[in-house]
């Protein structure tokens, strides 16, 4: 988990408006799934939001990204597994 605060420091919270849900996700779902792939979750959800992407906006966005990756690690792919 250590690792991917300091990605997540990385990355300029000025550019990442999801940054605080990314946070989430990650300490959610990490222990469960690979964390490049909670990202790309995440990521793909959020561009079918236009504009920038605002409280409420980040409010869909998480409790979808929430609902897709509890169904994923639900069914257990290997290959999508935190090692």
């Amino acid at each position: 988990m250590k690792g991917i605060h300091q990605e997540i420091s990385r990355i300029e919270r000025s550019h990442d408006y999801l940054w605080s849900v990314r946070e989430d996700l990650h300490a959610r779902f990490d222990n469960q799934l690979k964390a490049h792939f909670v990202d790309s979750v995440l990521d793909s959800i959020a561009e079918g939001y236009e504009g920038r992407i605002n409280r409420f906006r980040k409010i869909f966005i998480e409790m979808k990204a929430v609902e897709e990756l509890r169904t994923i690690a639900a069914t257990r792919p290997s290959h999508l597994l935190a090692a």
